[in-house]
């Protein structure tokens, strides 16, 4: 059960952390991390064990074992559905994600870095997402908390860039970012405890 927040009626709930990673390296055999999982899922690991101890319901889904294509620019000057009925015309996991999205009080978003950007999968959600969202007058989603996690495996290079594709989502989606946390294999420990520290402010 997770933590209870009050609402705009005045009657108590309980608040939910959607979690969304973009990665499908559950595991690395080359790891550092002693569970042996790779930096994407090992975050996910560190997020949910800190939500868990503030009471906190997370429910964690791993897009890459979703089926999300590719937005299609359909429609009128490449609007569908999504402008005026704020969902996709496309038969997918996407919407499905989406009106979940609207029933959670905050998000975290994890992405692996690939070539110094968010992950494919990344994109490809979070183009969908803007799609729908960025001009719905009755968003469930914007004013809401998130965190942004870009996770490099390598050199550590591009986590920066990354980040910034965040700040571009967030200022079309009206959201509120309480954390933009780069990690690496040489930072990983000490990113955990920032990590720990943004969750706080949920």
């Amino acid at each position: 059960m997770g933590k209870k927040i009050k609402n705009l009626d005045n009657f108590t709930k309980y608040m939910k952390v959607l979690i969304l990673s973009f990665s499908n390296n559950k595991v690395n055999k080359d790891s550092f991390i002693p569970n042996k999982k790779g930096l994407t899922f090992a975050c996910v690991d560190v997020c949910i064990n800190n939500l868990s101890k503030r009471k906190i319901e997370a429910e964690h889904i791993c897009m890459n074992f979703k089926n999300i294509k590719k937005c299609m620019a359909c429609g009128e000057r490449g609007w569908g559905s999504c402008l005026k009925e704020h969902k996709c015309i496309l038969d997918d996991d996407f919407n499905t994600i989406y009106n979940l999205m609207n029933d959670c009080d905050g998000y975290i978003f994890i992405t692996p870095v690939y070539f110094w950007e968010m992950s494919e999968s990344a994109k490809t959600f979070f183009d969908r997402l803007k799609r729908c969202d960025v001009f719905n007058e009755n968003s469930k989603i914007k004013g809401k908390k998130f965190i942004s996690i870009a996770c490099a495996g390598g050199s550590g290079n591009g986590t920066e860039n990354t980040l910034n594709q965040f700040d571009v989502l967030n200022h079309f989606m009206n959201m509120e970012m309480i954390g933009r946390i780069p990690v690496t294999k040489y930072n990983y420990v000490e990113k955990t405890n920032e990590i720990n520290k943004c969750i706080e402010n949920f």
